[in-house]
């Protein structure tokens, strides 16, 4: 099959999802083409190596990729990120046409591409799935970005049309299903493919002695964060954790990635005068496995709000591959469900004393006990999460709806 996917964000920006998907159709030998803008995710700024122009094509594993121009940003001004997204489909709009031919199926990744997808559709008479990573406009209630009215009845209402028109739309968990159904949306075309992490990047690899001298973590339990640290992971509460820890000496809190926040967590954690907290650049993919290896305990939190219960952030499963103890917090079946399968630890969102209870708890725990809970999580990695059985799972979407 001809397949053309529509996003915002591709690689070298931290997306695997889209990436691992593109590369693993031309691996089953469709010709694939990525629709995108140039990479500024999520420091919005252009990567090194880029300058915005009209097109550019490129060639990354085997799938052709087309950057388009963006207005970058990915700050907190709600003012900035609409302009962000709304130039996007702009380009997607007026560009787009005179650099593709038509496909036999387009794939769109998220709403916000709903709109230019759907006039894509209409041109070339093509079908398209809609990926469903963000249930609108819930997520931007949630994150604070914006209140409701106007704006963001017109984006459920987007919303809705997107929903209509597709011929399939694909979710990453089965309460983002149960809210689209609950919203009207057929139950027929609505097909769960759980998000993945891909084993060539993410696996158990031994302690790295080097990496952990070279940023003075030896002889330390580590407490790992990695990641986008926006407003939707509640980060706070990890700060407010640290400060709670500071009696267990040999506890060490590290954060890896960049986003919206990190300066002001940043600026928290030196005003509350924390010595057991670093701060490291986001990483290369291909590098995380050996970073992971550091950590003691792994880190997913989100803010309290009702549609994080029935969200699993994308890092969940790269931590699952690296057969590491995670602790959750939030609310939710699938945090239970991790902790059932004896993988993870769950506590309330928002909540640094239980969060810090937590961590002193795995602390306390032997090193066989430790294990056992990163053999758990491998386990559950291997019987629900991995690349290519999901990715056929996608392939068999696109292709009964071509």
């Amino acid at each position: 099959m001809n397949i053309y996917i529509v996003s915002q964000w591709y690689y070298p920006e931290p997306d695997g999802r889209v990436s691992a998907l593109a590369e693993g159709l031309v691996s089953e030998g469709h010709n694939v083409v990525v629709i995108t803008a140039f990479p500024n995710y999520p420091r919005g700024i252009i990567y090194e190596g880029y300058r915005i122009k009209w097109r550019q094509w490129e060639v990354i594993n085997g799938v052709r990729v087309l950057r388009l121009p963006i207005f970058p940003d990915h700050s907190r001004s709600a003012i900035k990120r609409i302009l962000n997204y709304a130039s996007f489909s702009l380009s997607l709009f007026f560009l787009s046409p005179w650099f593709i031919k038509k496909p036999d199926v387009f794939w769109a990744y998220t709403p916000f591409v709903i709109l230019p997808t759907l006039w894509l559709k209409t041109l070339f008479k093509s079908p398209y799935v809609l990926e469903i990573s963000d249930i609108w406009p819930d997520t931007i209630y949630a994150t604070g970005m914006l209140k409701p009215g106007m704006l963001t009845n017109t984006l459920n209402s987007i919303a809705k049309i997107g929903y209509k028109y597709a011929s399939a739309i694909t979710v990453q968990n089965i309460g983002f299903k149960t809210c689209l159904v609950d919203r009207n949306v057929e139950d027929s075309k609505v097909f769960v493919v759980e998000n993945w992490a891909d084993e060539k990047l993410f696996r158990p690899v031994d302690y790295d002695h080097e990496l952990a001298k070279r940023y003075n973590l030896q002889n330390k339990f580590i407490v790992m964060f990695a990641g986008n640290m926006g407003i939707a992971q509640g980060l706070d509460n990890i700060i407010e954790s640290a400060e709670l820890c500071k009696d267990k000496i040999d506890v060490h809190f590290v954060f890896i990635g960049d986003g919206a926040c990190l300066q002001e967590i940043k600026r928290k954690s030196t005003e509350l005068g924390l010595e057991n907290i670093c701060f490291i650049d986001r990483k290369p993919l291909n590098e995380m496995a050996n970073y992971f290896s550091l950590a003691n305990v792994l880190l997913v939190t989100l803010c309290d709000d009702p549609l994080f219960e029935i969200t699993l952030p994308s890092k969940t499963q790269a931590y699952l591959a690296c057969g590491k103890p995670i602790i959750i917090a939030k609310r939710g079946e699938d945090a239970k469900m991790l902790s059932n399968k004896g993988c993870a630890l769950n506590c309330e969102p928002d909540n640094p004393i239980a969060l810090a209870e937590l961590i002193k708890k795995i602390f306390h725990m032997s090193h066989d006990e430790r294990a056992h809970m990163g053999e758990c999580s491998l386990q559950l990695f291997k019987e629900r999460y991995r690349k290519n059985k999901l990715v056929k799972k996608m392939e068999n979407i696109l292709r009964n709806v071509n």
